[in-house]
């Protein structure tokens, strides 16, 4: 999948369970289009989790959560 530029992702955080869940407090924005695959993880108000896969180390975390288009 490729992730267009300028779109807003964020950060992970553990929750209940361990879980993991979107840190709205960690955000970034894309400056440019990226590779990318989801995570078989749940979804969480609409955020899915995704694997930057190209370019490598362009954020500080290869994985966020985005909102997907619909």
């Amino acid at each position: 999948m490729i992730i267009p530029k300028g779109t807003m992702c964020y950060g992970s955080k553990k929750g209940h369970y361990n879980f993991y869940y979107p840190n709205f407090d960690d955000k970034y924005e894309t400056t440019l289009s990226l590779e990318a695959s989801r995570m078989p993880w749940i979804s969480f108000d609409g955020y899915t989790p995704i694997k930057i896969t190209s370019p490598e180390n362009f954020l500080p975390l290869s994985i966020v959560w985005i909102k997907l288009p619909t």
